[in-house]
């Protein structure tokens, strides 16, 4: 499932057949920017009504200018095989527009089956397997056939512009639009791949912003308690204290009335900055016992109100984790 869906990402479905250049961009292109989706939702979105409609319309219009060509250009003699080429590219345009309706059928079947009696038939999966198949030999025919109308385009050269004109001119569009849809869906791949390679890292990081909720208030800030950071042996009236699995000592200093807090050395660190704590240094603590420099963790409460540790929540007293 994973490397289909990458598949339809980097290589949308215009690149497995040549020969009906709009209507294969148009069916997968647009299920390939789904990258983020699953697979039935990539294929159900490629098969809806719309794109459907317009992808037979646009092949069944291709089969109506190769026949109106052919049977008005009989008196032109072309040096190479165009006739042939022309009625089987729209041969080609034929069969996929038969593929595509008779999956968008099967599909609709199915769709009622399972909301009827809430199940598949074997057949029918069996008929997908048949038909995804002949589609694809479809798409390997055409591309060689794209091969052969370049070749015979090239060869037959000025000749065929004065002997057959309407035939080489027919020719020459319907190799231009393959080759234009198919410079545009590479395009359009390589401008997606940009885009995820560039934005992503932002967007993951709103992302997880957005999870984790919006910043405290300053209000809720100035509510957290503040210590001042002393070493164990300073003087004054000791009460101990444990919160979680770190023992904190508090102390209250006759001349100020801020208390103190003494850690374990190798707890004696802010996690947000990575530095040491300093004898005065102004602390705060949050509910679930986490300690930090008071600097750092007001700001980062302003962004998000939870812990950088455990990810607990200051507003909603809970933890995400």
């Amino acid at each position: 499932m994973d490397q289909e869906l990458q598949r339809n990402l980097i290589e949308p479905r215009y690149f497995r057949g040549l020969s009906t250049p709009f209507s294969f961009s148009l069916t997968r292109l647009a299920s390939s920017f789904n990258f983020q989706q699953n697979q039935s939702f990539d294929d159900d979105y490629g098969y809806s009504r719309p794109i459907v409609v317009l992808d037979v319309i646009w092949n069944l219009a291709f089969v109506l200018v190769s026949c109106f060509v052919l049977l008005t250009t009989i008196g032109e003699n072309p040096s190479t095989p165009l006739r042939l080429w022309i009625g089987g590219y729209a041969l080609q345009c034929l069969l996929h527009v038969g593929f595509i309706w008779i999956e968008f059928q099967r599909r609709s079947f199915d769709d009622f089956d399972a909301i009827n009696f809430d199940r598949v038939s074997p057949f029918s999966l069996f008929h997908s397997s048949i038909m995804k198949r002949l589609e694809s030999v479809n798409t390997v025919i055409s591309s060689i056939w794209w091969v052969f109308g370049f070749y015979w385009i090239v060869m037959g050269g000025q000749a065929l512009l004065q002997d057959s004109p309407r035939l080489y001119w027919l020719s020459v569009v319907f190799l231009a639009f393959d080759v234009f849809f198919m410079i545009f869906c590479i395009a359009i791949a390589c401008v997606v791949f940009f885009a995820l390679f560039c934005f992503f890292p932002f967007i993951a990081t709103v992302a997880y912003a957005m999870r984790l909720g919006y910043g405290a208030s300053e209000n809720d800030i100035k509510t957290l308690p503040k210590y001042r950071y002393g070493q164990p042996n300073t003087s004054g009236n000791l009460v101990n204290m444990k919160m979680g699995e770190d023992h904190l000592i508090s102390q209250f200093n006759s001349s100020d009335s801020v208390p103190e807090l003494a850690l374990q050395p190798d707890d004696s660190e802010c996690c947000i900055c990575l530095y040491k704590y300093v004898d005065g240094v102004e602390l705060c603590v949050l509910p679930c016992n986490h300690h930090f420099h008071h600097g750092c963790i007001s700001k980062w409460l302003r962004i998000n109100a939870t812990c950088p540790l455990c990810k607990f929540n200051i507003l909603r007293g809970d933890s995400l984790v």
